[in-house]
């Protein structure tokens, strides 16, 4: 990591322009990320912007230049690029809108924790024994000597918080906590980041809980499924945005394998979350299966389609037939949906001894 680290402060250090990329459907961790080094860098005299091709959830509007963000540019007027907390170059959409992005015309630095991550980068610096992208962050400017204000600590502590589950999460390790006190005595404000992240719930956020909730069951196999359909969205005045989160709470399950929860978005997706508390059960592996990826025991996945009821929930096609998933043909859609009906009724997972 050094070694990395020394290569990126030379990237930086010629660098006047610079763009800082977070993924589809930002979290606290890709958005933290981003502000942090925005902020790094306009300290430094640097010319830096932010950029996501999905809207920002409210939620995030503390820190302060996310708002800031844009979602078309000329990447070719940028001497760096920064893609934070992307699991694989997919993640940001912005190589189907600008093919060339990371083909070397300009130095990309690609930061991530992901096991999926595809070192889509000029500089890959993916440690996959991270808890939060944010963290890798701190220890590289912590490393290259640069100074974190107080702006820059609460961002990082965004992504600490939002990748640990607010410190309790399995990934809390030791020097997740002794990090995490280190930024605070950076002037990490920790109470900011906890309300807006834990506690702070509009009622449409509430509905939408409620109804998958609802809808939970368990398996034979001791899986915990849910679902929630984009007229459930319509019907509580919600955004696909307000779902997050509950799949950790359907996760409290005593006794369960994993909980998947399958909700529809406004652009004609199926969005896939998993979640295990157990150490023997790969979910990264399984959603690698769908297109998706992550952590061991939080992944998921995004494809094309839209949820129905018969006897069962079932995944359907896209309007347009088969629609490519990614770069593979139809074939891998029509498995992985006949994968998903099979985790809907008995998972056919096989579990680690």
């Amino acid at each position: 990591m050094q070694e990395l680290f020394i290569q990126a402060g030379l990237l930086i250090k010629k660098a006047n322009k610079i763009l800082c990329i977070s993924h589809k459907r930002p979290d606290g961790d890709t958005l933290g990320a981003s502000n942090a080094i925005n902020h790094v860098m306009k300290e430094m005299g640097k010319d830096v912007q932010m950029a996501c091709v999905d809207d920002i959830p409210e939620r995030y509007y503390f820190l302060s230049e996310v708002r800031k963000s844009i979602k078309e540019f000329n990447f070719l007027d940028y001497d760096l690029i920064f893609v934070s907390d992307a699991g694989a170059s997919y993640m940001t959409k912005y190589h189907e809108i600008y093919p060339e992005i990371f083909k070397g015309k300009v130095p990309v630095i690609n930061l991530d924790h992901h096991s999926s991550n595809d070192n889509f980068g000029t500089l890959n610096i993916v440690d996959i024994n991270s808890a939060s992208t944010t963290i890798l962050i701190y220890k590289m400017l912590n490393f290259l000597g640069i100074r974190i204000s107080p702006n820059v600590a609460t961002a990082l502590l965004c992504g600490i918080y939002n990748d640990t589950g607010s410190l309790m999460h399995g990934n809390t390790t030791l020097e997740v906590f002794e990090i995490t006190g280190r930024i605070v005595e950076m002037g990490g404000k920790v109470n900011v980041v906890a309300k807006n992240l834990f506690k702070i719930t509009p009622i449409s956020t509430m509905k939408v809980w409620g109804k998958v909730l609802e809808r939970a069951t368990i398996n034979e196999e001791g899986v915990v499924v849910s679902v929630l359909t984009q007229n459930d969205l319509t019907d509580a005045y919600a955004k696909s945005e307000d779902v997050s989160g509950v799949v950790d709470f359907m996760n409290a399950v005593p006794g369960s394998k994993f909980t998947v929860l399958l909700n529809e978005d406004e652009k004609g997706n199926v969005k896939g979350s998993f979640r295990t508390r157990r150490d023997d059960v790969d979910l990264a592996e399984l959603a690698e299966k769908f297109g998706g990826g992550g952590h061991k025991k939080a992944a998921g996945f995004t494809m094309p389609g839209r949820i129905h009821q018969e006897v069962k929930w079932r995944v359907l096609p896209a309007n347009d037939g088969v629609t490519q998933l990614h770069e593979s043909d139809g074939k891998v859609l029509r498995n992985a949906q006949e994968l998903l009906g099979n985790i809907l009724q008995i998972p056919e997972v096989k579990f680690k001894a």
